[in-house]
């Protein structure tokens, strides 16, 4: 009972311990994947900001290359210093500009006679305006503008000096301008549009910032336009400052330094304000901020009740170039305490283990039920067994005792009352069998140990089997050793040996001489049981120790039995520390059976349950 309690308690926590393990795992790959797409969602949405300031410097090239188209348009008068201070006065964009000749030697500003503002601005520009190489896309600058063009990064908690004073370098942008619409110097009240072609499907995709695309051959190109173009960014005094360049036909470079302010206050122009997110209901929960490369707070927009700086952002793009050094942080408090049905599925598996339980209690219950119907069962046939011993006691006494008193003349007389005396002890021994399978069953069968020889036992066996062994046409032949007195139960070595005398009056009729060997060594006695009969197939060999286990053959079929004899007997001769096993004979079967047999009670406990 205690084992079906145990199994059925597994078969009710294995299924609750699978299903509690599934539901944590889908669980996980449930936020996983919603994590997994809402930062796909928060990429596409930074990267739309990335794309409007590009439209940005665009916009703001488009504008910067009709200035340019001006002053290429008659460079005596337009690149005289006067002229040039003119333009920059009144441009909204220009901060400073600069020419070179094409021996990439400064035109423009010289020393001799320029400003205090130009004389600062040469100053900070020195080392950028002599290196040649920022104005020319070669092979080698194009890759390393590539390499510094990364788009996705993780989140950064702080930008050290080293990461600030980065060597300028010069790129293209993502694309080339659209149409678009900025303020020209020199105009009031009209706006300059630059017209540029459709966008092809291509162009639309998210490229390297820093791609070059290269220049239309001369022959393509108007005189006119520029042959190379590109913009600068470089840090002065820890501040980022931008400068566009162009070649002219004749490849000069003219350069366009960007007001600072002016930038940054369209950029953020750019931007929606707080009244506009309100208005949508847009970016609840969540707040985005434009940090500059010293990972300072340029511009936040979002839910104004987050405090930014207190959450780690899910996601940071690095900006394209030129403001490859700043970044954009999108953080938010739905993803850092997802919510989680954990009450509901609290709420199954209980539903799931209280419905587990009661088929369990229900199997159980029917079980015990069963169980206590069948040992009711055992026990009114161990009663009944029991009660028939008596009166075939009292069988046996009174015939043995009619079967003396009458005379020798008297033989059909004698006959009938040896018939009835075996038939009587045959009967005893079947009884014994179910009272012992029913004590081996319950494990409650103690063996009574005494002073007593195995000889005897064979003996006192033999005589009660003698008169059916002669009427089968059976003749034992002992060969005994074993005439000790030594410790054991009787009564369990006479039922063994009767179960293997039955079996050969049974099986092994009229096969001559039954051979029986009995020798002793050291505490254990050995008898072997050899009959010149059938024998024992192989494949019946292997099972015939089984309870209620009965081969079926011609020899068996017809032939009355339990199939408990041979498991009675095995277990009997365990229960006193030896075994009973089947040895390989050429002919008949030949059962060994082994008992452990001390001198004395010192030696009891050397093997065997005794």
């Amino acid at each position: 009972m205690k084992k079906t309690a145990l199994l059925l308690c597994g078969l009710i926590l294995i299924p609750i311990l699978i299903l509690g393990w599934l539901s944590v795992r889908l669980e996980q790959n449930q936020q996983q994947l919603i994590q997994h797409q809402f930062q796909a969602l928060v990429e596409v949405k930074l990267q739309s900001v990335d794309n409007l300031f590009q439209g940005h410097f665009q916009r703001l090239e488009a504008v910067l290359k009709s200035e340019a188209s001006v002053l290429n348009s008659d460079t005596e008068t337009s690149h005289s210093p006067l002229a040039l201070r003119q333009l920059i006065k009144a441009s909204p964009y220009i901060e400073q500009i600069f020419i070179l000749s094409p021996t990439r030697e400064r035109v423009y500003p010289r020393h001799d006679n320029a400003t205090a503002q130009e004389l600062q601005f040469l100053q900070q520009t020195k080392t950028l305006l002599d290196t040649p190489t920022l104005f020319a896309h070669t092979q080698e600058s194009l890759m390393t503008t590539q390499t510094r063009s990364a788009n996705s990064v993780a989140p950064q908690k702080s930008t050290t000096p080293l990461q600030i004073a980065q060597a300028p370098y010069s790129a293209q942008l993502k694309s080339a301008p659209q149409t678009q619409r900025l303020t020209r110097s020199g105009e009031n009240t009209r706006s300059a549009e630059t017209e540029m072609p459709p966008l092809s499907t291509s162009s639309l995709e998210v490229v390297a910032a820093d791609s070059h695309v290269a220049s239309p051959t001369p022959k393509a190109m108007p005189k006119a336009e520029p042959t190379d173009s590109g913009w600068i960014a470089w840090y002065n005094n820890t501040q980022l400052q931008h400068i566009y360049w162009q070649t002219t036909p004749d490849n000069r470079v003219i350069g366009f330094a960007i007001s600072r302010a002016r930038l940054l206050s369209d950029l953020i122009n750019l931007l929606p304000d707080q009244s506009e997110i309100a208005s949508k209901n847009s970016l609840s929960n969540a707040v985005i901020t434009l940090k500059n490369s010293r990972g300072e707070l340029s511009y936040e927009w979002g839910d104004a009740t987050i405090a930014a700086d207190t959450l780690t952002p899910i996601k940071s793009l690095n900006l394209s170039h030129p403001l490859g050094s700043w970044r954009l942080d999108y953080a938010t408090t739905s993803l850092n305490k997802p919510e989680q049905n954990w009450l509901e599925k609290l709420l199954i598996l209980v539903i799931t283990l209280s419905g587990l339980s009661t088929l369990g209690w229900l199997i159980y219950r029917e079980q015990t039920r069963e169980s206590r119907l069948a040992l009711q069962r055992v026990n009114f046939v161990n009663q009944v067994s029991h009660e028939l011993k008596t009166p075939l006691t009292n069988v046996r006494m009174y015939t043995e005792m009619l079967e003396s008193q009458l005379d020798d003349e008297q033989v059909k007389q004698k006959r009938y009352l040896s018939i009835i005396n075996n038939e009587s002890k045959r009967l005893t021994r079947l009884i014994d069998n179910v009272l012992s399978f029913s004590k081996l069953e319950r494990d409650s069968l103690d063996l009574t140990l005494q002073m007593g020889t195995v000889q005897a036992c064979i003996n006192t066996t033999l005589d009660a089997f003698t008169p059916a062994f002669t009427q089968r046409g059976i003749k034992p032949v002992l060969t005994s050793q074993c005439d000790t007195s030594v410790l054991l139960d009787p009564h369990c070595v006479e039922q063994i040996l009767n179960n293997l005398f039955s079996n050969t009056e049974k099986y092994a009729a009229n096969s001559g001489t039954l051979q029986i060997e009995c020798w002793q060594e050291h505490d254990y006695s050995f008898i072997r049981i050899h009959d010149n009969g059938p024998g024992i197939d192989e494949y019946s060999s292997r099972s015939i120790f089984d309870q209620f286990y009965r081969a079926s053959n011609k020899l068996t079929d017809g032939v009355s039995g339990t199939g408990i004899g041979l498991s009675i007997a095995r277990e009997l001769a365990r229960k006193h520390g030896g075994d009973l096993i089947l040895e390989s004979t050429p002919s008949g079967a030949c059962f060994l059976l082994s008992l452990h047999t001390p001198i004395s009670l010192s030696h009891t406990a050397v093997k065997g349950n005794l």
